[in-house]
């Protein structure tokens, strides 16, 4: 690979890990998704062990404001629009809903454990300081 290809396909790795880090898609498979790649192909890139294509620079710059000025040349700033990308989206109330429902659920999970533990301690004769340091 000639240096500027190498340049530039760290450039997008470094828009890509952006838009991963400041939360504007969920999860390296969403992203990779979205650019119709599979996860292992997209896993290969960020390893810098193949080159985006064309495809996922087109995506980059159209569908997440990163400037093809920047991606080729590195000079300027990384995004089309000053600000855009700056602000995450809105977060989707589906998406939030089902994330707080799976903090609960692990919550409870946590707690049900707890109440087994005590329970077998009590069941075994313990006393309060085996029980303390049981839930600690």
């Amino acid at each position: 690979m000639k240096n500027f290809e190498i340049a530039i396909n760290e450039r997008v790795i470094e828009a890509i890990n952006y838009i991963l880090s400041s939360k504007i898609e969920m999860s390296k498979a969403d992203l990779a998704e979205k650019f119709g790649i599979k996860p292992a192909k997209f896993s290969e890139i960020l390893n810098k062990r193949m080159k985006a294509g064309m495809d996922i620079i087109q995506k980059l710059c159209i569908d997440y404001e990163i400037s093809a000025d920047w991606l080729i040349t590195g000079e300027g700033s990384m995004y089309r629009t000053p600000g855009v990308m700056n602000e995450a989206p809105p977060p989707d109330r589906d998406e939030v809903v089902r994330l707080l429902r799976e903090k609960v659920a692990d919550k409870q999970r946590i707690i049900d454990l707890l109440e087994e533990k005590v329970e077998a301690l009590l069941a075994g004769g313990s006393d309060g300081a085996e029980i303390a340091s049981a839930a600690g």
